[in-house]
């Protein structure tokens, strides 16, 4: 078969008629993630720059990722209990889910709106966007749980990072050329258009989800106790396990810019080198981690990818040059992936299907707990310690978390078949 006759066999079967509601929705979740990733790449390499070309300072950089955190922390709860009480979850996704994405067309706006202060403005929104998002994230991921069935979910998960990773990696590169072309402001705002448009098309695609009935609570349910919480062992352990990790992934978010720069003296071409060493990898491995993940489970793999998180720092910290750093990039982009579909995917396991939009919601809320405190943690700490050692206590902290994944029994040693 030529490559032509290829290309329209697989064009043909990605636009035919699904045989089941399982199929439908898998489709709408590939392409929910595929337009979403346009805006998401445009976030993620271009609103920082954005903040700075209004004038903005370091500080407003960095309250870009705080803020953001602070309000998950403080709004999942809430935003879980309103998924909990609502008749309708699919309907809660769409409206925050848009609510967020419109958000952006906002930012976009800004410099016609304000000639002062438009740094500022920017990052207050992303906070105040940061809300339907708490929303957002608790009930996709319930409902994640009832469109896609326990043995499909490895492979989902996978694809749809595999799309978010090529959409990204698209935007990124040609968002630079293009905002070379145009000048500023409009260069940018005119790129958040084209992100809004998207995030649009991903939005009608949520809306195409077909869940199945569930026997609705003749009375409402009733809020869950810490002790309720406790007594669920494993849910307990693993978030217990997946808090202790996240301290040691965003312990070092900011140590690595500072070693790269500081210690090593790497360029901006450097660190573009090592992005996209990490990207790269990452696609090629999202679908190999989700073929092991369900044929090995979930607790094998978040044993393994977790301790292996440990090489990243680790190598970073023993890093004799500039060029040894992408070692490290490489071993990020192999193991990164399994971690995020086993973690993803592990939730979804321990949490039980009655409240379990209240399980996600306190998940998430400690988790950003992590998020929020332990890069200000070990910035504060550069004054007193080396990066270096620092670097080596994230890798422990990650070591850690694995072990204690591994000694509580979290999770089943087998995926569902």
């Amino acid at each position: 078969m030529d490559l032509g006759t290829e290309i329209k066999t697989r064009a043909r079967d990605l636009i035919k008629p699904r045989a089941t509601t399982q199929e439908q929705n898998i489709i709408h979740l590939y392409g929910d993630i595929a337009w979403y990733g346009i805006l998401f790449g445009m976030i993620q390499a271009f609103l920082s720059v954005y903040v700075l070309r209004l004038d903005g300072s370091d500080t407003h950089v960095g309250m870009l990722t705080a803020l953001p955190a602070l309000v998950m922390m403080l709004c999942s709860i809430p935003g879980a209990q309103m998924v909990e009480r609502a008749r309708n979850p699919l309907a809660v996704l769409v409206i925050s889910a848009t609510l967020q994405r419109a958000g952006y067309l906002l930012i976009a706006l800004v410099p016609f709106f304000f000639t002062v202060h438009r740094a500022e403005v920017v990052v207050v929104l992303v906070g105040m966007l940061t809300i339907p998002l708490a929303v957002a994230a608790v009930a996709f991921t319930a409902i994640f749980a009832r469109a896609v069935s326990p043995d499909h979910r490895a492979r989902v998960i996978s694809i749809r990072n595999v799309w978010l990773g090529i959409a990204s990696t698209v935007v990124a590169v040609g968002g630079g050329k293009f905002l070379d072309l145009v000048p500023l402001p409009l260069n940018f705002q005119i790129l958040f258009a084209l992100g809004f448009g998207a995030a649009m098309l991903s939005s009608w695609h949520l809306t195409r989800l077909q869940l199945p009935q569930v026997a609705q609570p003749t009375k409402p349910r009733a809020r869950i106790s810490l002790r309720a919480l406790i007594a669920q062992r494993s849910f307990a352990r693993f978030t217990l396990a997946a808090f202790v990790i996240h301290w040691g992934l965003f312990f070092a978010v900011p140590l690595f810019s500072i070693y790269w720069v500081r210690a090593l003296g790497a360029s901006d071409g450097w660190i573009g080198v090592f992005n996209m060493v990490i990207n790269a990898t990452t696609i090629v491995f999202y679908p190999i981690w989700g073929h092991i993940a369900a044929r090995r489970g979930n607790r094998f793999v978040l044993i393994v990818t977790t301790l292996a998180l440990a090489l990243p720092p680790a190598l970073t910290a023993l890093a004799p040059s500039v060029e040894w750093i992408l070692l490290p990039s490489l071993a990020a982009g192999i193991i990164a992936p399994g971690f995020t579909i086993v973690l993803f995917n592990g939730l979804l396991e321990v949490c039980p299907e009655e409240n379990r939009a209240t399980y996600i919601g306190v998940f998430n809320a400690l988790i950003h707990v992590a998020v929020f405190l332990a890069p200000i943690l070990s910035t504060l700490l550069t004054a007193t310690f080396s990066v270096a050692a620092l670097l080596i206590v994230s890798a422990a902290l990650r070591v850690i978390g694995g072990i204690l994944v591994w000694q509580t029994g979290t999770l089943k040693k087998r995926a569902a078949h």
